[in-house]
């Protein structure tokens, strides 16, 4: 939770956020993220009656080769930019609650999209039955 009182307050323009956070159920169909930990580095700002949280998160993923079922490592680098209302639009924006909001929902989300749908360990990945299982174009 990051408390917006002094923004709200215009006693500063801005909140900075540069640390790690653990997601919860970081992971979806094979691939997560890996421990669960992404580095953000945000700021808060107030628009009007809202917050706006922008910034990059960053960290590392892991998943399954779609071919040889081998894991792959890769690295996630993603924005984040956020509307927190009071009123907010649902799948728009996200909510401020007593002068807070959460960016855990927000940041989780912006993670698991950054995971890569069907991964390979290469392009040239054959797979454990090449043979049996070619993976190249279908030949006539």
């Amino acid at each position: 939770m990051v408390d917006c009182v002094r923004l709200q307050a215009v006693s500063v323009d801005r909140i900075p956020l540069r640390r790690q956070w653990v997601l919860d159920d970081a992971g979806v169909h094979g691939a997560g993220v890996v421990d669960g930990v992404v580095d953000l580095d945000l700021e808060v700002t107030a628009a009007g009656s809202s917050f706006v949280a922008t910034g990059r998160v960053t960290g590392e993923w892991a998943a399954e080769c779609r071919r040889c079922l081998e894991e792959v490592r890769g690295r996630i680098d993603t924005e984040l930019r956020e509307v927190f209302e009071w009123e907010p639009a649902e799948g728009e924006t996200w909510p401020i609650v007593d002068q807070r909001i959460d960016l855990g929902p927000a940041v989780r989300e912006t993670a698991i999209l950054a995971l890569p749908l069907a991964p390979l360990c290469s392009l040239d990945c054959a797979g454990p039955v090449p043979d049996r299982f070619p993976t190249g174009p279908a030949t006539a």
